[in-house]
């Protein structure tokens, strides 16, 4: 049996959930930065969106098994690597990294997570 998670303060950009419970694991969908100029603004505020669904979840980051990173620049790629260690210290999940386009202007990173419920 699956469970949606959806935060109404966060708002969403579409007909999805935030988060789907189903079979001991939480999927993320993913999320942006949703203010601030620079790289490390948007990745702050993308993960802490990623926390915050994660905690609603029942989960947390640390719980955390695979991560994909969409950048709009790969130039971002170091600075995103350092933000990352930041944030999963030890044991951190499996991560893909994949450089793209988005639809939303100004967007420069996004972040969808699984983790263990």
């Amino acid at each position: 049996m699956k469970k949606c998670i959806d935060l109404p303060d966060l708002g969403k950009g579409g007909p999805y959930s935030h988060a789907v419970v189903a079979g001991g694991l939480v999927f993320v969908s993913g999320q942006t930065g949703q203010g601030g100029n620079s790289f490390r603004e948007q990745f702050q505020d993308a993960i802490s969106r990623v926390e915050k669904i994660l905690r609603a979840s029942g989960s947390s980051l640390d719980r955390t098994v695979k991560v994909t990173v969409y950048l709009s620049d790969p130039s971002s790629f170091q600075e995103m690597n350092a933000l990352f260690s930041e944030r999963f210290k030890s044991a951190p999940p499996a991560r893909t990294t994949v450089v793209t386009g988005f639809a939303a202007k100004g967007v420069m990173v996004e972040l969808d997570v699984i983790a263990e419920a």
